[in-house]
């Protein structure tokens, strides 16, 4: 004799599933973000001393904008957004394997874009609504009507 699974079983597996799915996006938006900032400072150190940047910050960066986005992003342009970066983060790699070292205009171009890009989100993105939660207030006694 077999038994057919439970309405209630296959919800809590859902649910379990859901759970493992916010973990791992989680994950990605946390190393994602770690990776792009690694990569950021790096290249900010190299823009503001004059040093020199091989391509490794660029990777970094890059990598981490594909799993910040991969984790962050839900709408119908992720993929796009994901594959430009992958591209952009290539694209470099080889044009800076190519010279030898990244240029002064390279390195700027991401570090700023990057301050450009944070900044719009700062101040044009929509805020979440906060919502006061005032406690009750207590009953209030009738008012007589006026004596007249």
């Amino acid at each position: 004799m077999e038994q057919k699974p439970k309405i209630e079983d296959r919800q809590d597996e859902h649910e379990e599933e859901a759970e493992g799915e916010r973990h791992v996006t989680a994950m990605q938006k946390f190393v994602g973000f770690v990776m792009l900032v690694l990569g950021w400072l790096q290249l900010l150190l190299a823009v503001s001393s004059g040093s020199e940047a091989t391509s490794v910050p660029f990777l970094i960066y890059f990598a981490g904008v594909v799993i910040f986005v991969s984790g962050t992003v839900t709408a119908w342009y992720k993929y796009p957004l994901m594959l430009a970066a992958t591209i952009a983060g290539l694209a470099l790699h080889y044009h800076i394997q190519s010279l030898g070292s990244a240029t002064r205009w390279e390195k700027a171009v991401v570090v700023y874009s990057t301050i450009v890009v944070v900044a719009y989100f700062i101040l044009f993105s929509k805020k979440p609504v906060r919502r006061i939660n005032l406690p009750p207030s207590p009953p209030q006694p009738p008012t007589a009507p006026p004596q007249g």
